[in-house]
């Protein structure tokens, strides 16, 4: 009997079991997460359980006294305040294939599936926490907790067009730094987070790189440099560069807070530290592959629960241009 004759049952066309499918394909959307989310490794992510909304508890400072002979020394009960974050929204990436699709026999289209939801993901992480971070710099200051914690700062530059000029932009960048400093902020723990155009602007200026030879902060050939006073500089496309609304985060429970204004989308810089951001998430990056019989077709799935609130406000400093 030819071969041509033997009857096939397609839904197993695959000779690999679907853990496999699950393996290869769970392991390239990590790995590409990763590898695009710069901010996974910046930030805290706290792991939300068995609620949707979890606390930051904010210290306040510590009043200090002195002792007087003879005098009992008074105390002062240290005040304490708290922020919240509400995580009630599953991103996911869905692909659904046919029956004879090639993703049951070809590995590549395994790797590049996960590739392409785990790049996805990632970007939709990173403009989330760097969109927090932006409300964070227009926050005010906690109340009631003797000063620890001060209010965000968002600043616009000079004149229009600043944002072009290597002198002017880094000027306002430095002056940044310094207002972190002055604030107590550890800058050695900061980032200052810059889109491609700033980043070569930048680039131009002659206090961050000799034109004419390669220094330790960088090398101009090759089209880079480290830091800004000691304080390491990010290219990214990230931030966001055109108002926002209806955001994938923003739902009825966080209303619009992911959602962008057209004055939020021209900043051009963000300095940010850690204690910024409170950062959680239900459903860490989870994958999945399956092959419905109702249906007749195979779901390739990625998703995750997560969420991002300033916590800081005073970690937060945002360079904005003027129209």
């Amino acid at each position: 009997m030819s071969g041509a004759n033997i009857p096939v049952d397609s839904s197993h066309l695959s000779d690999q079991a679907i853990a496999d499918m699950i393996e290869q394909y769970g392991g390239a959307v990590d790995s590409q997460f990763n590898k695009k989310s710069m901010m996974r490794d910046f930030v805290n992510v706290r792991s939300v359980k068995g609620t949707d909304t979890i606390l930051d508890r904010r210290v306040g400072r510590t009043q200090l006294t002195t002792l007087t002979a003879g005098v009992r020394p008074a105390a002062t009960a240290t005040a304490f305040g708290k922020t919240s974050l509400t995580i009630d929204t599953v991103v996911m990436a869905r692909d659904n294939r046919s029956m004879l699709n090639e993703f049951q026999i070809d590995f590549n289209a395994r790797m590049e599936l996960g590739k392409d939801h785990g790049k996805e993901l990632g970007k939709l992480f990173d403009e989330s926490m760097l969109i927090a971070g932006i409300k964070g710099a227009a926050a005010s200051a906690p109340s009631g907790l003797n000063g620890a914690f001060g209010a965000g700062t968002t600043t616009l530059l000079g004149s229009a067009g600043d944002e072009i000029d290597a002198t002017a932009f880094y000027a306002a960048v430095e002056a940044g730094v310094v207002s972190m400093q002055l604030k107590d902020m550890d800058t050695d723990e900061c980032v200052i987070f810059v889109n491609p155009t700033q980043y070569a602007v930048l680039l131009n200026n002659d206090k961050l790189i000799g034109r004419d030879f390669s220094m330790d902060n960088g090398d101009f050939a090759s089209g880079k440099f480290n830091t800004v006073m000691g304080v390491p500089v990010v290219s990214t496309n990230r931030l966001p560069t055109a108002a926002i609304t209806g955001h994938a985060l923003s739902t009825t429970a966080n209303g619009s807070f992911y959602d962008v204004t057209a004055a939020e989308a021209r900043t051009e810089a963000l300095i940010l530290h850690p204690s910024a951001l409170m950062v959680g998430e239900t459903i860490p990056l989870t994958s999945d592959v399956y092959f419905s019989k109702i249906e007749r077709q195979w779901f390739i799935d990625s998703l995750m629960a997560y969420g991002a609130n300033f916590n800081r406000p005073d970690g937060s400093y945002a360079i904005q241009s003027i129209l």
